[in-house]
């Protein structure tokens, strides 16, 4: 995680910014982590720490040690560093006019053995062990660049922090000189080294120093003793670790930089050379978003455009997160759950010998406790995106990632539906998203059964017309409380497992209920699942974008009207997704049809512990 450079004093070689920048899922770095305010950055550990150049990977610093950090402070923003360069090291003056020509960002470096990672992202363990300087920002959302003294009056700070900071760090310590060679390693830069050889262009006054932003020129590995028996060269590539996907963020971010004049001809060879031929059948015509083709490409390639593009309105996905998710370690998996109870009974003292057995003489009957078991079988969602190399190349905005992003925002968006309206029925009468009608065969509502069906098809006596008994089919409390409780008691009276899930009809009438209580109103229960409305006896409500308007019967019909609403009611721990594997995002670049194909995927299940888990408000007014 990078934020920008600030030099507080050019001069005396003091600099700081914004080491860590706090994130979310919605705001990741380039190999998809954020920190948090709660991540444990081990602050305690070291009263100061050493700065590097580019984590020591750079040909002509290596690992010198430019100065040292002797501030951290953490804010609402992030954790905010100062450091003093020592003016005595070679390169520090090189370094310190890259800053004040806005090239450097702050980069934090840790151990890869005490580093954890949640699998959703969220960094929980970071223990800082260096800072950084380095021209590749692995966060390009923070870019900024301040290079004068007057940083802390522009960020609001108290400017008797910067005299303090200042007259407190005039003497550079001796013990950060030289770091041994089992020196701190970051492995969170994989993404942040990709510009090296491009950045050349930038180094013009560094380059006097004898400071290389690309590190070394290139040149052709001399063949060992052995190859040059047989005849052979063996070339390698200061890009080998690299895999295609750190490459291909490496070309969005110098396809990005105003200041960049194209990728190199190395690092482009690298590119394809890693993406390798693949067995595509030809392509046709329009298949592949292009600079010329309106809808897929056009609208990105502008004479003058805003470099931001204008996201279209989207609501929280709000299914997932309902329910408890557990790693699948094969597929298919058996997850036991409990069976029956044991029988209890009203027995008489035991008053003889005789009844002292296990038999049938016993006054306390035997009986058994039931098992019982769920079967996860994980089954796939996928997209393929193909974009030609000229609309990434042309493009006012960073094609690759917006593309990447907005791949897995609908691969999330349709995990949500498929949990919400999964119907594995494929027949030429159709199913609950198809009715009297045969679903196309690759569907993504057929991979497995939702949370709709089960009151709709499978178990009836769990659903009710809203129209029953009230022929205006409104949408009332009673209505709502008489669903909840067609799942029986153990289920219906605990309001802290269930949910209610609504569609944008639903929600607007529930809106004029005086019981319905809305979030600015909850007061100490407003600890909000993501996308909750509210709620109803104390039960959250969620409003979903893939809940949909259906027919009278609670079907999306083909043929006739879908204006009615539905209201479901969950009980949430009665519910288990699967994954057997995570949202994967993979971008291939095939040089021989010199065009990008994305791909995303996601494979998960879906199971319920009985048919009692969720009931349903059907042919509501909308």
């Amino acid at each position: 995680m990078l934020a920008s450079v600030k030099s507080l004093d050019a001069a005396e070689g003091r600099v700081g910014g914004y080491l860590v920048v706090w994130g979310d899922s919605a705001q990741r770095d380039l190999q998809g982590e954020y920190f948090t305010p709660e991540t444990d950055l081990g602050l305690d550990w070291y009263a100061r720490r050493p700065v590097l150049y580019h984590h020591g990977l750079d040909g002509a610093l290596k690992a010198a040690v430019l100065g040292v950090i002797d501030t951290l402070s953490a804010d609402a923003t992030g954790l905010w560093a100062e450091a003093q360069l020592d003016l005595r090291q070679r390169y520090v003056r090189a370094v310190l006019r890259l800053v004040e020509r806005g090239l450097l960002n702050w980069s934090s470096g840790s151990l890869p053995h005490l580093v954890e990672v949640l699998p959703d992202g969220r960094i929980a363990r970071w223990p800082i062990v260096e800072g950084s300087l380095t021209p590749a920002p692995a966060e390009p959302r923070r870019t900024d660049v301040r290079t004068l003294k007057s940083a802390y009056t522009a960020l609001g700070l108290d400017m008797a922090r910067w005299e303090s900071s200042q007259a407190e760090s005039q003497a550079m310590p001796q013990a950060f000189r030289q770091p041994s060679s089992s020196g701190a390693k970051s492995p969170h830069i994989s993404g942040e080294h990709l510009m090296q050889e491009d950045y050349l262009i930038q180094a013009d006054s560094a380059a006097q120093d004898g400071l290389s932003l690309a590190g070394p020129r290139r040149r052709l590995p001399l063949a060992s003793p052995n190859d040059a028996i047989k005849g052979r060269i063996i070339v390698g590539s200061a890009y080998d670790r690299l895999d295609p996907l750190d490459l291909l963020h490496g070309y969005v971010l110098m396809r990005a930089g105003k200041s960049f004049r194209g990728v190199s001809e190395p690092y482009a060879n690298a590119l394809a050379h890693k993406i390798g031929r693949a067995g595509w059948s030809a392509i046709k015509a329009d298949e592949l978003s292009h600079s010329a083709q309106t809808g897929f490409g056009d609208e990105w390639v502008p004479d003058l455009w805003s470099a931001q593009i204008w996201e279209k309105a989207r609501t929280d996905n709000t299914i997932l997160p309902l329910f408890r998710a557990i790693e699948m370690p094969s597929n298919p998996f058996e997850l036991p759950i409990e069976g029956t109870d044991p029988t209890v009974y009203f027995v008489p003292e035991t008053t003889g010998e005789a009844q002292l057995t296990l038999a049938e003489a016993n006054t306390i009957p035997d009986s058994k406790i039931g098992t019982g078991k769920v079967t996860l079988d994980a089954k796939k969602l996928a997209l393929r995106v193909g974009f030609s190399a000229e609309l990434v190349e042309d493009a006012i905005v960073p094609v690759l990632n917006l593309y990447r992003e907005q791949a897995v925002r609908a691969i999330a968006d349709s995990i949500d539906h498929v949990l919400l309206n999964g119907d594995t029925a494929n027949t030429a009468t159709g199913n609950i998203n198809s009715d009297n009608a045969d679903p196309a065969d690759n569907a993504r509502f057929l991979a497995f059964n939702g949370l709709r069906k089960l009151p709709l098809v499978t178990n009836t006596a769990n659903a009710i017309d809203a129209t029953t008994g009230d022929a205006t089919g409104a949408l009332t409390l009673a209505k709502m409380r008489a669903v909840r409780f067609l799942m029986g008691t153990r289920y219906a009276a605990r309001p802290g497992d269930l949910a209610w899930i609504v569609d944008g009809s639903a929600y607007a009438r529930l809106l004029g209920l005086g019981e319905f209580l809305t979030m600015d109103k909850a007061g100490s229960l407003a600890t909000a699942i993501t996308g909750q409305i509210g709620f109803a006896d104390g039960i959250p409500v969620l409003m979903s974008a893939e809940m949909p308007l259906t027919d009278a019967d609670g079907k999306v019909t083909i043929s006739g009207t879908n204006n009615k609403g539905t209201a479901l009611c969950v009980y949430r721990p009665g519910w288990f997704v699967g994954y057997r594997r995570r949202i994967a995002v993979s971008v291939d670049y095939l040089p021989y049809y010199d065009s990008y194909q994305l791909t995303a995927t996601v494979r998960l299940a879906f199971v319920r512990f009985d048919n009692e888990v969720s009931s349903i408000l059907y042919n509501l007014t909308a």
